[in-house]
């Protein structure tokens, strides 16, 4: 099991907002843990190719931008910010270099998936 404060610390090196974002969670790291693992392993990320794949682009935006809306609660800015580059084409109905995007936002989501708790 990881220490709270050396995965905040990894969180805010990788140029996430911890300080702030721990005001909002009350200083509660366990909560904080709680709900970053419940994000990070949840299967969104997986939601997300299969509503691209398929062309919904409607349900993929929708669940990018609460993806992104999840992200940004947790500090966690530059998934984030992935994500935004997500949505806005999406919010129009365009996909060009949606897949790009995903493929980094992937790239980005293992890394931090190795602070998950049950990792």
């Amino acid at each position: 099991m990881r220490e709270d404060k050396s995965m905040l610390e990894t969180l805010e090196q990788w140029g996430c907002e911890t300080e702030k974002t721990m005001e909002r969670f009350l200083d509660d790291k366990e909560f904080y843990q709680e709900c970053y693992d419940l994000f990070i392993g949840g299967e969104g990320l997986e939601h997300l190719k299969c509503e691209l794949d398929e062309g919904r682009i409607t349900d993929a935006f929708v669940n990018a931008h609460g993806m992104k809306g999840t992200a940004s609660n947790l500090g966690l800015v530059p998934i984030a910010n992935i994500l935004s580059k997500i949505v806005e084409p999406l919010r129009t109905g365009k996909t060009d270099g949606v897949m790009e995007q995903y493929d980094q936002l992937c790239a980005i989501w293992k890394k931090y998936a190795t602070l998950c708790k049950n990792n």
